[in-house]
């Protein structure tokens, strides 16, 4: 039965105090509804604690893979089957802080799409499930780049992943824009690119991965902008940065429906046939 799916990422935070005291109050939070996959990323370093302390109905995924695969010579790398030798089944795959590290934090490289695509084969491979995160920047959405910006960044996924491949795929749409700035897209502005996506998907590669895939929204969610965000038809849950190491991550995944309708997308409510472009406004360019 398809499900919601929730994320919290920890990106670089945490100390042993702070970690041992997020994992007691998620803990102690009442059960999740049995609608939703939950998954928290805490750094490398903490992933161990976490998977041996942590509640059963969550689980533990990795923020990022290296590029090289298996075991060896390889000082610094954490490769796909390091993590999963320690049973942890989810990764992260392009977060808008790696593609643009360089340009954000003056370090190292920015990771381009090939690479995305390169980790993401290689965690399939791996045997682990991908969280894909894709999104654009204020200028692109302001010079109506939005949709080009995303399907570039699908494409070049799509490329290296076979039909089957896409069950353990995850879409996390996050507009730079919004990530850790406090300021959410709306729900029509999410809703606008997530449709867009599904049609993609769709036209790209089958009308059964573009019903069953999973587009979550990341972008400064909070329990207050939840519950409006998840009734849009092709959100499927969140990505959650800030929120995830308080309490709110908990009532932001108390915002889930107690099912999940099998035909919240039996007809594609949403039309996506005449996006062409979003303009910083949320409005629609038609074709």
């Amino acid at each position: 039965m398809p499900k919601f799916f929730v994320g919290g990422n920890f990106k670089c935070n945490g100390t042993r105090e702070s970690i041992a005291s997020l994992v007691s109050t998620f803990n102690g939070a009442p059960a999740f509804p049995p609608s939703v996959d939950v998954v928290v990323s805490p750094t490398a370093l903490h992933i161990g604690y976490v998977q041996d302390n942590l509640r059963k109905d969550m689980s533990v995924c990795a923020q990022n893979i290296s590029t090289d695969a298996g075991f060896g010579a390889m000082t610094g790398e954490l490769t796909a089957e390091v993590f999963t030798g320690f049973g942890v089944n989810w990764t992260l795959t392009g977060h808008s802080e790696r593609r643009r590290r360089l340009q954000q934090r003056k370090r190292g490289h920015d990771e381009n799409s090939d690479g995305v695509s390169e980790k993401t084969q290689l965690a399939l491979k791996a045997g682990m499930s991908v969280v894909v995160c894709i999104g654009e920047v204020l200028s692109d959405r302001e010079s109506g780049k939005t949709l080009d910006v995303c399907f570039e960044q699908l494409a070049a996924v799509k490329d290296k992943l076979l039909l089957e491949d896409w069950s353990r795929i995850v879409i996390a749409y996050e507009p730079v824009w919004a990530i850790g700035t406090g300021v959410s897209a709306s729900p029509q502005q999410a809703q606008e690119v997530h449709a867009a996506i599904r049609k993609w998907l769709m036209t790209e590669v089958s009308a059964d991965v573009a019903e069953q895939t999973r587009i979550i929204y990341g972008g400064s969610v909070k329990p207050a902008t939840a519950p409006a965000l998840i009734e849009c038809v092709d959100i499927d849950g969140f990505l959650v940065g800030g929120c995830s190491l308080t309490a709110d991550f908990i009532e932001i995944i108390k915002a889930i429906p107690a099912d999940f309708d099998e035909q919240r997308r039996a007809h594609l409510k949403a039309d996506a046939n005449s996006i062409q472009s979003i303009g910083a406004d949320g409005k629609l360019a038609k074709m």
